[in-house]
């Protein structure tokens, strides 16, 4: 008899262990989950360089703000909410979205790597208490407005060879993100000089700053611009 209730007592406390465990987890907070590595962080925004390897999974994190997603692989994924069943998904480079994860709407999940080559996204956490814009869209060459809401717009940027793009004296910060491989001309604080990105590198055009960009690949060049709303 002793040794069954010595069994069940092990078992209780390797069962309220694992319990406490997922809840020490859930606790941290997005940017403080190891794969997703802050890389930018103003009052305004946090920019998270989000990188999960083959086979990895993420611990249990908490998403508590307005959030913008930027995916730069194909890559087959998973992710589980807390308390709730595991998912299957895929991942498409270059799919962009908004999720408004501000109390109450908190999400606490996390995500793996299903497949053969690393998952990368980036995850643009808007921090301003209060959000809205008090003017249009932007109406630039070469420029498309794909998200409209009041913490950011998102637009799609497609350069082809020889082609650029300016701003200048805007009332709003812009953070511009590439989304594949290319040798850009920058002007950025009047300084000029060639650049090679990469998926995900990215530009904070702040306010009232000067900025442009000129493709000078071979081929065409994606971005996504994101505006956000005057302070």
């Amino acid at each position: 008899m002793t040794y069954f209730k010595l069994i069940f007592r092990n078992s209780l406390f390797i069962l309220v262990l694992t319990g406490s465990l997922n809840i020490l987890q859930a606790q941290i907070l997005v940017h403080e989950e190891p794969r997703h590595r802050p890389v930018f962080q103003s009052k305004e925004i946090r920019i998270l360089n989000v990188r999960v390897a083959p086979g990895d999974t993420s611990l249990y994190h908490m998403h508590t703000t307005p959030s913008f997603f930027i995916r730069l692989t194909n890559t087959i994924t998973g992710s589980q909410v807390q308390g709730e069943a595991k998912k299957a998904g895929k991942s498409q480079s270059g799919e962009i979205r908004f999720e408004n994860l501000a109390p109450p709407n908190n999400r606490v999940h996390r995500v793996w790597n299903a497949d053969k080559d690393t998952f990368h996204v980036m995850d643009v956490e808007l921090l301003m208490k209060k959000a809205a814009f008090d003017q249009k869209p932007l109406n630039l060459p070469n420029l498309k407005l794909e998200i409209d809401t009041n913490w950011v717009r998102a637009y799609r940027l497609n350069l082809l060879k020889g082609i650029d793009f300016k701003t200048k004296n805007k009332q709003q910060s812009l953070v511009l993100v590439s989304l594949n491989p290319s040798t850009l001309e920058i002007t950025q604080n009047g300084k000029t000089g060639l650049q090679a990105l990469k998926p995900g590198s990215f530009f904070v055009i702040k306010r009232r700053q000067s900025f442009s960009v000129k493709n000078t690949s071979e081929i065409s060049t994606q971005f996504v611009l994101l505006e956000l709303p005057p302070k």
